[in-house]
């Protein structure tokens, strides 16, 4: 008589789908017997022996293996009992396989080496920087943090023909993804991968601490530009070709809401001109021209004292470095507490608690990291004085340079109300508040 089907429980790792269809044709009267390299194949764990035995005395389907001699009698007690002992040893070694590779993934991030299948873009496989590469990603987290889309950094690599190690072209997908790998600042990840409680798997990547390779980056533009992609908030909108200079980076002083472009109603002559109107409840509108001219104008003005301030300041330096030393102290806080969980000195609940304590001094202390980073990073204000010549309404990438010096400098740009009646723009209709030199 047929056993109940045992229920899986939690846990217990799931059969590929082709077992699943194999015992699919068993059941189906399809197949009357399943072959394999090793009787070993058809269970990995003594639940899959279980499984097995209620599908053989319900169907009677021959089992037989090639490394094997004779067939696999689940139908009396002393084949049932070899074939347990089967399961047990192949469970064992499943679990030292396991344990192995816990292990030697264990003296990788002890040694900090790197430790790539392949060649990252940036590096050599040992670790060593591909200067042109590496020089290319100092650049492009500059420009990011100072506004640059990522559509245009990658059509500059690729009319540069600065490919990806596999030889691809860049897109904005593809180059966002390489700047947020933590090993261009330095940082040694482990990954693996993790089952959800709906049965999917994910690869779950965690920081363990320092490499021993030398970084592209500093951790603090590193943390400042995660925090940058990140931004809900952030227009990525359009493929970087934005027709109007201020569409995204204006916002309305009533709501917040960003700005964007529109067009105005026919005038007398039947004409219409731009305008910015507010995205949230077109609570302000303005013509774009006297905008887009005013805000220029105040970038252009404040350039000379920009250039002139130095790019660092020793209290900045000071405290990104205590800052770092606080993070090295709160990682290795959660890895003690990891481990003496795993010794079983604390229980969950305590592991939990502290666990949360940690991450979220971690969280504290890398976004002033990125703060500090973002007031240091700059781009060359030299060619300053030529902002106009570039401002070329047919030519995205015209704009889109423009908009980079302006994301630079302001640090905010509010439109105000004109009030009832006024049609015009005057300098108080816009509040620029600057970034510091």
């Amino acid at each position: 008589m047929r056993r109940t089907r045992r229920l899986r429980q939690s846990g217990e790792p799931k059969r590929s789908a082709e077992w699943e269809r194999v015992k699919a044709l068993v059941e189906n009267g399809k197949a009357d017997a399943i072959v394999s390299r090793h009787y070993d194949r058809m269970y990995r764990t003594p639940w899959d022996l279980e499984d097995l035995v209620d599908l053989a005395e319900a169907t009677g389907v021959t089992l037989a293996a090639a490394q094997a001699q004779g067939v696999l009698d689940l139908s009396t007690p002393s084949g049932r009992l070899a074939a347990r002992i089967g399961a047990v040893v192949a469970r064992n070694e499943t679990e030292m396989r396991v344990e192995r590779q816990v292990l030697g993934h264990q003296r990788r991030r002890e040694s900090g080496r790197p430790f790539w299948s392949t060649r990252p873009f940036g590096f050599e496989r040992d670790g060593r920087h591909r200067e042109a590469e590496a020089e290319a990603l100092r650049q492009a987290y500059r420009d990011v943090l100072a506004g640059v889309t990522l559509w245009s950094i990658a059509k500059d690599w690729n009319t540069r023909g600065l490919l990806s190690p596999h030889g691809k072209e860049w897109r904005s997908s593809n180059l966002r993804s390489v700047l947020l790998k933590p090993r261009n600042a330095g940082i040694q990840t482990y990954s693996q991968w993790v089952e959800k409680p709906d049965g999917k798997r994910v690869r779950r990547t965690e920081e363990t601490g320092a490499g021993n390779w030398e970084a592209i980056v500093s951790e603090g533009i590193f943390r400042a530009l995660v925090r940058h992609l990140s931004d809900p908030e952030r227009n990525t909108g359009g493929g970087g070709k934005r027709k109007a200079l201020l569409s995204g980076v204006v916002r309305c002083s009533k709501c917040q809401a960003v700005v964007t472009q529109g067009w105005s109603k026919k005038n007398a002559a039947g004409e219409r001109y731009r305008i910015y109107t507010c995205s949230g409840g077109r609570c302000i509108t303005c013509p774009a021209d006297p905008l887009d001219s005013f805000v220029v104008r105040k970038v252009i003005d404040r350039a000379e004292e920009w250039n002139a301030a130095p790019a660092t300041d020793a209290a900045d330096e000071e405290r990104e470095a205590e800052l770092l030393a606080e993070e090295t102290a709160a990682s290795e806080r959660r890895t003690a507490l990891a481990e003496m969980f795993a010794v079983g000195d604390i229980d969950a609940s305590t592991l939990r608690t502290g666990i949360g304590r940690c991450d979220a001094d971690l969280t504290k202390i890398r976004a002033e990291l990125a703060d500090l980073a973002s007031q240091r990073v700059r781009i060359d204000l030299g060619g300053i004085e030529y902002l106009w010549e570039e401002l070329d309404y047919e030519d995205p990438d015209r704009i889109e340079y423009v908009r980079t010096f302006v994301m630079q400098v302001c640090e905010r740009v509010e439109l105000m109300p004109r009030g009832r009646g006024v049609r015009s723009f005057k300098g108080e209709h816009c509040r620029i508040t600057f970034r510091n030199p």
